[in-house]
Order: C-alpha cells, then sequence, then structure tokens
C-alpha cells in the first residue's frame, strides 16, 4: 500500500464492476455503496438509485438490480470471459503503474483472478497472468529480490496496459 492509499477500499468504476460480474469476483455486499458513490459522481438512472439504497445484505437481490443498474451508467454487459479479464488486469496494472497499488498488492490480484476462475487457461493468456506464482517467491532464500520481483511486475503492467 503506498501513500496511505488502500486500494481495496476505492470506488472501482462501473465497467470494472462489470467485469468482476462476468467473472464471479464480486463483491456484492459493496455494490450499494458503490453505486452511491456512482451517483455522487454523476451517474444517474433508476435502477442506480434502487440499488443504492439496498444494505447489501441480500447480495441476490443486489445481483438481480446489478444489470439495470450498469446500463443506467452506460455500461453494457461484457462479450466474454476475456473481455471481462482485459478490463480487472487493466485496472490491476493502472493502480500499480499510477502509483497508487504496491507490486505484492498487483500479483495478490492476480492471484485472485486466477483462482477465482478455477486457474482457466484464460487467465494467463495477458501479460499479467504471467505473475501467477510470484507470490511463492517472497522470503524464499532461492527468490530473486524484491527489487527484481518488483520491476518484474512493473514490466508485465506495461505490457498489460500497451495490448
Amino acid at each position: 500500500m503506498l501513500q496511505g492509499i488502500d486500494p481495496d477500499e476505492e470506488t472501482p468504476t462501473p465497467a470494472l464492476v462489470a467485469a468482476w460480474l462476468a467473472l464471479d469476483t464480486l463483491r456484492a455486499e459493496s455494490v450499494p455503496m458503490w453505486t452511491a458513490n456512482w451517483l455522487v459522481q454523476g451517474y444517474d438512472g433508476e435502477s442506480l438509485a434502487e440499488l443504492a439504497g439496498l444494505s447489501g445484505r441480500d447480495t441476490r437481490e443486489v445481483r438481480d438490480l446489478l444489470p439495470a443498474a450498469l446500463a443506467d451508467a452506460g455500461v453494457d454487459p461484457l462479450s466474454s470471459k476475456q473481455a471481462a479479464l482485459k478490463v480487472a488486469y487493466d485496472h490491476i496494472a493502472n493502480m500499480l503503474l499510477g502509483g497508487r497499488a504496491h507490486w505484492t498488492w498487483a500479483v495478490n490480484q492476480v492471484v485472485k483472478l486466477v483462482i477465482g476462475n478455477g486457474y482457466a487457461s484464460e487467465v494467463f493468456e495477458q501479460p499479467l497472468g504471467a505473475l501467477w506464482g510470484i507470490d511463492d517467491e517472497l522470503g524464499e532464500p532461492w527468490s530473486r529480490t524484491e527489487d527484481e520481483l518488483a520491476g518484474i511486475v512493473r514490466q508485465a503492467c506495461i505490457e498489460q496496459v500497451q495490448q
């Protein structure tokens, strides 16, 4: 974590939430707060307002209303898992490259996506997918240095956003 920022506490964009929904990695209980923040940011719509008014405890209700709320925000459903992964991986890369996340956070996010998607081949097809397993090196005597690992992660992030 850099500059006192917790990347997991930032409000994600509607497009990122759509990706997480498609990848089935969505924290549905957080969606009402995010949609309330979207309303403050200038997004508008009846479904957004309704979703912002929910507590988040009934995650099924949140998931049922979310597609309409995303449509209110101008976000279409993602056409494929690969498209959803691109959005999710680009977010991770941009967080690191923008100085809003530490390289270990980025690696942990990749690990969550790999595991959350059942180690499907698609998660390894983009540059950030190559970071799978790098977390196993931390603290091991055979490991590359932290600076080397940070450089590998940064380079993968650069390649990710250039793709």
